[in-house]
C-alpha cells in the first residue's frame, strides 16, 4: 500500500481501525503528527509500538503514549504539561485551530 497517496482522514482511519501490523509499522514512519498519534487509539498497538511513540519528537505524541497502557518506558515531561499535549479528542475531529485552549 502506498501511503502517500491517501489523504489525512484516510491515514487516520487506518491508523485507528488496522488490525495489520505491518500496517501500523509504516504509518509509524508518517511524517504527520496526528498519524502517529492515532496510531496509540488502535487497540491492536503492541508495547513495542507504544515505547516507540514515547521517544517520538512531538510532544503531543510522545506524552500520549507515555500514558498509554502498553507502554512500558518511564518518561517525564517538563511540567505543567499543556492542554494542548494532553488534548484527548479524537484526531479525526481535531481542529487544533478553533481550540479554545490555543
Amino acid at each position: 500500500m502506498n501511503l502517500n497517496t491517501l489523504s489525512l482522514r484516510e491515514k487516520l482511519d487506518l491508523a485507528i481501525e488496522t488490525t495489520e501490523q505491518t500496517l501500523l509499522e509504516m504509518l509509524l514512519l508518517s511524517p504527520e503528527s496526528l498519524v502517529r498519534r492515532a496510531i496509540l487509539r488502535n487497540k491492536n498497538v503492541t508495547t513495542d509500538i507504544a515505547n516507540r511513540l514515547s521517544y517520538d519528537v512531538t510532544a503531543n505524541v510522545s506524552y500520549m503514549a507515555s500514558k498509554h497502557h502498553k507502554c512500558t518506558t518511564n518518561r517525564s515531561f517538563s511540567m505543567p504539561v499543556s492542554k494542548c499535549v494532553r488534548c484527548k479528542l479524537d484526531e479525526r475531529h481535531l481542529s487544533c485551530e478553533k481550540c479554545p485552549y490555543n
